[in-house]
Formats: C-alpha cells, sequence, structure tokens
C-alpha cells in the first residue's frame, strides 16, 4: 500500500493524523492542504495518507477479476488501517528518520467513504485510535438509497419542472413506442444507449453531481452559480420541461465530452480485468457490501429519476463484473449490525456534515435526536453546514472561507484540541 508522509510540524508527542483515502488514490497533494494539513499543523501534528487496498496502486493481487476481488472488504480495509498504526513507528523511523513517540495520539480522519472508514476504525480500534474527524460520513449502509434524490430535490429550484420530465418520460418508456423511444434518446444526445433502463439511468448524472459537489459562487466571482445555471435550462416556457430537460442533458453531454456508452452502459468495462480500475473496484463494493443504490423513490414521493431507476436494475451488472463471486444482495444488514448504523458506538468523532449533501440522509446529522444522542455529555461532537454540499469542509478548507465553512473549521479544531486534550 502507497504512504505519504508529513512530518514538517510534527513535535514528539504530538497527534498522527491516519487519512486512508477511501475509493479514491492517495494523493500527496493533500500532505499540504485540506482539513487534515491544517489540523496538523495546528496542533503539531503528523499528517500520514494511506491508500486504500484495490484503488490507486495498492492491490494485493495481479488482476480484478472475480476471483481476486474476495479480499476486497471493510473489515479487511479496516485491518490494514489497525496493521498500519502497529507497525508505524518501525515504518516510519526506517522511511523518513523519524520517531513516532509512543504517547502520541492517533486521529483517524477521511472525506465520505473514508470518513466511513475513519468512525468505524475508532469503533473496532479504541485502544489504537484515540479519536477521528468524519467529514461527511454515510455510516448507515443503505441498500435502497431513494433519499438522495430527495435531498436533491429540496436543493434544486426546478424541481418540479424536473419531475414532471421524468413523469413524461416514464410514460414513453411504458408505451415501448420504439420510434418514440428513439426519437428522444437522441433529443438527449443518448442514441448509443439500446437499454432503455440505462439511458433513464444516464439523465441523473447532471443533477446528482451538481447538486452533490455544490459550492455557493464565491463573493466577487464573476462565475454563475451552479445550480441556478442548471435550472436555468427550464426557464424556456415555449417548451415542455422533458424538452428543456434533453437539451440540457444533450449540452452536458456534449461540453463534457461525455462517451455515454462507456460512462452509462451498465455493462461497460465488465471484461476488462486490469489493475487501476477505482471505479471497479467501488463497484465490487457496492455490489457485496454497500449497494447505496440511487433509486426512485416509491410513491407518493417526487420522482426525480425514472421508475426504471431501480436497485434491481443497478445491481444486475454484478455478476457480469464478478462473476460467481456475487451470490447474492449486499451484505449491508450484517454491517449496519457490525457498526450501529446511524448509532455507532463510538466517543471522541467529530461528525461534520453539509445540509446539501445528498449523503446527509446516511449521517448522524439525519435527525436533530440521532445528533443530540451522538453528541450528549461531549461524547462526540456533530458539526452541521446548511450551505454547505459533500465535504467541503475536508478538501477545500484552505480555499474557501465562506458559506459556514470558517466556521465549521473553527469548531472541528476546538473539538480536536479538545479530544486530544482527554486520555
Amino acid at each position: 500500500q502507497r504512504v505519504f508522509i508529513n512530518e514538517n510540524h510534527y513535535v514528539p508527542g504530538g497527534p498522527v493524523y491516519l487519512f486512508n483515502s477511501g475509493e479514491t488514490p492517495a494523493s500527496p497533494s493533500y500532505l499540504s492542504a485540506g482539513e487534515p494539513y491544517t489540523l496538523a499543523k495546528a496542533t503539531n501534528g503528523m499528517l500520514i495518507i494511506m491508500e486504500h487496498r484495490y484503488y490507486g496502486s495498492s492491490y494485493p493481487v495481479s488482476d480484478m477479476s472475480g476471483p481476486n476481488m474476495k479480499y476486497l472488504t471493510v473489515n479487511n480495509s479496516l485491518e490494514d488501517i489497525s496493521y498500519f498504526i502497529r507497525s508505524a513507528r518501525a515504518f516510519v523511523k526506517d522511511a523518513i528518520g523519524v520517531d513516532i513517540t509512543p504517547n502520541s495520539k492517533w486521529i483517524a480522519t477521511g472525506g465520505s467513504y473514508s470518513a466511513t472508514l475513519a468512525v468505524w476504525a475508532r469503533q473496532k480500534y479504541p485502544e489504537l485510535i484515540h479519536a477521528a474527524y468524519a467529514s461527511s460520513a454515510p455510516v448507515l449502509v443503505e441498500p435502497e438509497f431513494y433519499q438522495y434524490d430527495q435531498v436533491v430535490g429540496r436543493a434544486l429550484p426546478c424541481a418540479q419542472s424536473i419531475a414532471d420530465a421524468i413523469t413524461v418520460l416514464d410514460a414513453i418508456l411504458d408505451s415501448q413506442n420504439r420510434p418514440l423511444i428513439d426519437r428522444w434518446k437522441r433529443a438527449f444526445g443518448l442514441q448509443d444507449l439500446k437499454d432503455d433502463a440505462d439511458f433513464a439511468g444516464a439523465l441523473t448524472d447532471h443533477l446528482s453531481s451538481t447538486v452533490q459537489y455544490y459550492m455557493p459562487s464565491a463573493k466577487g466571482s464573476d462565475s454563475p452559480d451552479a445550480i441556478a445555471q442548471l435550472c436555468s435550462w427550464f426557464d424556456n416556457t415555449r417548451n415542455i420541461p422533458l424538452q428543456n430537460m434533453a437539451d440540457m442533458t444533450a449540452a452536458y453531454i456534449r461540453d463534457n465530452r461525455i462517451n455515454p456508452v462507456a460512462a452509462y452502459s451498465s455493462n461497460a468495462g465488465a471484461t476488462n480485468h486490469a489493475l487501476h480500475q477505482d471505479g471497479r473496484a467501488w463497484f465490487y463494493q457496492t455490489c457485496t457490501e454497500f449497494g447505496f443504490w440511487q433509486s426512485a423513490p416509491p410513491p407518493p414521493l417526487r420522482r426525480l429519476r425514472s421508475k426504471y431507476v431501480t436497485s434491481e436494475w443497478q445491481s444486475r451488472p454484478c455478476q457480469a463484473f464478478f462473476g460467481s463471486e456475487i451470490t447474492g444482495k449486499p451484505n449491508s444488514q450484517s454491517i449496519n449490525e457490525q457498526f450501529g448504523g446511524l448509532s455507532p458506538n463510538v466517543s471522541r468523532v467529530v461528525f461534520v456534515n453539509g445540509l446539501h449533501d445528498p449523503w446527509s440522509e446516511l449521517s448522524v446529522a439525519v435527525d436533530a435526536n440521532i445528533s443530540k444522542k451522538m453528541s450528549e455529555a461531549g461524547k462526540n461532537v456533530v458539526i452541521t453546514m446548511p450551505q454547505a454540499s459533500h465535504v467541503v469542509d475536508f478538501y477545500f478548507a484552505n480555499s474557501r472561507t465562506d458559506f459556514g465553512v470558517d466556521i465549521a473549521r473553527k469548531n472541528i479544531l476546538a473539538a480536536v484540541e479538545l479530544f486530544l486534550s482527554q486520555d
């Protein structure tokens, strides 16, 4: 496994921040930017970034065929963290010649899935990990994640127009009128998608990414607001909402040079077993343990994605990718039973969530009573940012100080300093 270390601010006895990079390759850029770096600098700490097995360049196997994926599990990944901490003093001494003193306290940290790992590592190995900082951690594993779109809908002023468009689209797909369906596929720029469910599923990409990674335009900036820009497509009252959505999607695909078959076809890449496919590794984890299928909600909830976008459709390619290694539905119930779902049995964790983030529906911030229970008697600290979205406190800590991020950063540091003062 690849490891990157910044020891520049470390003082003997200072904390060690361990960032497992989760479903993305480990990047040395986080050694000098982002909230973990800020915390290490402020508390005389060392920052270590370790790469998650099966991501980036960290592989225990020669290819990503189905049988070789069996070692990619949550508990194996947590054991990697445990093993690294137990051997870190010798490893760091050998690698950079710096002694980690025995009284240095370890803080696990991460954003998104890697934040969940930080929480679970703190829970599973409390004797090794003193505290954790978890940004946008989805601690509840939910195979039928229809709640995702409920947050997207609250964030988009044009949500009803999108829902109206989807209702008409589903009626067209129900009709099985092939010339009519193909005409609309061409209008969306998705004529190369043969499977109608793949076509329906592709329409959510723009909406999801806009809300999940939303940041308000910086003060004084000429950059357009991403949500306002998306919704402006529906200002054209001469068209029906479905036509406006088609125009928007076609422009999105064209402007971003997206290959629809490679990006949206369910079985694209199924037989490619080469290493260095982070998307394939994450798909395996969703097939076997997580699900997280962003599906259409049950009625009467408003739908921003087609009723053809079901968890069954999204999980259908699992066997095409991994063969007999996939024997059923994701083992999400077992994961929730092991770690407690929305009520993990942890202390000294800083939970941070942006309420514009669709993944906050699976976090301790989803309900005020849950947040209150998790933070009783200072056991943990729960911080929310009403205008922020996914992991903005973690990745953008050094570049933006507005829309509540600056306040969150101060509270994160205060919580970490409090936890470090505790034995």
